[in-house]
């Protein structure tokens, strides 16, 4: 863990103005798993005609020997520079590291690039005590500041320091803003399932340069506005000018379809065309050089061309369209207060038809007219509108996500049951198991290792609608168990299929959202037949579970409707796409209550007679 650590960023003219950062580390070793922790990089970026350079870099190891406290210094010899194209990294490693140790470095940091602020660290992989971040910032630069993630700053102080800072060049003084952040107790940041992107949630201060005066009076602006970004994208070579290129798709439309008047059956003749004729070739790339002609020659291309094709098609047949920029799930969330183009990899398309509005992604096979691939559901995305200003729009799904079981079970006197299952998946887990189904077997989608209480498939799995992707995908198979036999009583799960096999939260606590990306349903239903000379003589407990504000319902029903018929019915729902941190108890003891139910059995014994 990291004992303290602090860093120190200003400004320094040596002709030009440089960027100075003091940083200073204080690492303890707890086991050896943390090792890892004595191998440092140093990133140093390189440009055209300057580079980064670090000084004065020191490492000390401080360790005990026979009870008695020492120390070694790192050896100059032993640091080394990895060269790379746009960077170079600086690599050393701690020596005597063992269990116990401390680490103790720092260096300097001299950037000639003002523009590149580097963001701070609060949180990393490992927890820190304390980690303080100092910032000198002339008054003549302008930067947007913006803390990230949930944790709370213990320290935030600013003040004006007064003559703070004089260019060799120039004979004028500036005053600087001095600030201090610091955060104490920090957690480790630990990626756990249902997260779009680390990045957006890791706890740091970032910065970016908007703007600078010149001491001779003269203004340099880095950051635009939106209405800045609307005209230059107007014009941009990979996305402006080809969203005009609609001559080249005149005659790309088989006649059948361009003949048929615009309604919404055309509109989807026509997303099926491209999505069926054009192949995504696995590339983002939305500022990449692209030409639409490539693409009509080839049939392939990155996700921004074959949508542009798309958008263009349609706007060359008269529907009212308009392209979205966007970021995938793994991209990170879009920054909203102000425009930062290089977070955008991912560009769609909107089509308004009579009063309604559709979002289209063609670029993969198994996704219908209206629905987005499930890695461009990042909550908000950029219309844009070049004729009266691009806005920003919510992205994410009207509908539930559903898997539904329909089994029923026959238990025989030896305590095998056979059964049949019927499964029924709609929006994304229909997409999730038709593309399974197209690179996979079905043993290795559906099998089932034979174990006590749980059902293994037995028999051939028939599909319907594997190709019918507006409709739902139902799935069928015949079902064998070996139920658990003690003491002549017969112990059966009634689960053929967990829908969820362990709890996915395990963290103390959770400082970030818990993304689903779309709403959930889960209904499990079972008829269990038993056998002649045997009764029930334990049904599983009952269960109904609420989650506050409506964030989720869990209920477990069972119902003997006779002597010789159970009947089990399981609903989970989240009408939520997203829920908060705060939410995190909540939902861990939620799933907790989920895998519990899918535990439990119905005991059959024989009948007295």
């Amino acid at each position: 863990m990291y004992l303290y650590e602090h860093g120190f960023s200003r400004f320094q003219d040596y002709g030009k103005y440089h960027l100075l950062t003091d940083y200073e580390a204080k690492i303890k070793i707890l086991n050896p798993e943390g090792y890892k922790q004595s191998e440092i990089e140093i990133r140093l970026f390189k440009g055209s005609s300057a580079n980064e350079k670090v000084h004065n870099l020191e490492a000390t190891t401080y360790y005990m020997e026979n009870g008695v406290r020492r120390s070694i210094k790192l050896d100059p010899e032993n640091i080394y520079t990895e060269k790379n194209l746009n960077y170079d990294l600086v690599k050393f490693t701690f020596p005597r590291v063992a269990p116990g140790a401390v680490l103790v470095y720092s260096y300097q940091k001299e950037s000639p690039f003002r523009f590149n602020f580097e963001s701070w660290y609060f949180q990393e992989g490992i927890p820190k005590l304390y980690s303080e971040f100092e910032t000198k910032i002339p008054g003549n630069f302008r930067y947007n500041i913006k803390k990230v993630g949930e944790l709370q700053l213990e320290t935030h102080l600013s003040e004006i320091e007064k003559d703070c800072f004089r260019p060799e060049s120039s004979n004028q003084i500036a005053e600087c803003v001095v600030s201090k952040y610091a955060m104490r107790d920090i957690p480790a940041f630990i990626a756990e399932d249902y997260l779009t992107s680390s990045h957006n949630f890791i706890s740091r201060i970032d910065y970016e340069l908007t703007e600078v005066t010149h001491f001779d009076g003269s203004i340099k602006k880095y950051t635009k506005s939106w209405k800045d970004v609307d005209r230059e994208l107007r014009t941009e070579q990979s996305i402006g000018k080809q969203l005009r290129r609609t001559s080249l798709v005149k005659n790309l439309l088989p006649e059948a379809i361009q003949q048929r008047p615009n309604d919404l059956g055309k509109a989807k003749s026509i997303f099926e065309f491209v999505r069926e004729n054009y192949t995504w070739n696995g590339n983002y790339r939305l500022f990449s050089k692209m030409d639409l002609k490539d693409i009509i020659k080839e049939n392939t291309g990155n996700i921004s061309a074959i949508n542009i094709l798309l958008h263009n098609i349609y706007e060359e047949q008269g529907f009212t369209v308009l392209p979205i920029l966007g970021s995938t799930r793994g991209n990170g969330v879009l920054t909203k207060l102000y425009p930062v183009l290089s977070e955008f990899n991912y560009l769609m398309v909107q089509l308004e038809l009579d009063g309604e509005k559709y979002f289209l992604d063609a670029t993969e096979k198994n996704i219908d007219f209206g629905h987005l691939p499930f890695r461009s559901l990042n909550q908000y995305a950029r219309l844009m509108d070049f004729k009266n200003g691009s806005s920003w729009i919510d992205i994410e799904p009207e509908g539930y996500s559903t898997i539904m079981f329909r089994d029923s079970v026959s238990v025989n006197p030896d305590g095998t049951a056979i059964g049949h299952s019927e499964q029924i998946f709609t929006g994304y887990h229909a997409l999730e198991l038709r593309n399974k189904l197209e690179r996979l077997q079905d043993d290795e989608i559906f099998g089932r290792a034979s174990t006590p209480a749980k059902f293994t498939r037995v028999a051939g799995t028939s599909h319907r609608n594997k190709e019918q992707i507006a409709e739902a995908l139902h799935i069928e198979h015949e079902l064998l168990n070996s139920s658990q036999m003690i003491n002549d009583a017969i112990y059966l799960n009634p689960f053929s299929f967990a829908f969820f096999d362990e709890n996915p939260f395990k963290l103390k606590e959770r400082h970030y959202p818990i993304d689903f990306g779309y709403k959930d349903a889960y209904t499990y239903s079972v008829h269990i037949q038993i056998p002649e000379g045997h009764i029930v003589a334990e049904l599983p407990q009952q269960k109904l579970l609420r989650l506050p504000e409506n964030g989720g319902t869990l209920n477990f029903n069972v119902q003997q409707e006779d002597e010789k018929s159970v009947y089990v019915n399981y609903r989970i729902s989240f009408p939520k796409t997203t829920y908060a941190s705060g939410y995190y108890p909540y939902l861990k003891e939620f799933f907790d209550a989920i895998v519990e139910v899918q535990t439990q059995s119905l005991i059959v014994i024989r009948e007295n007679k």
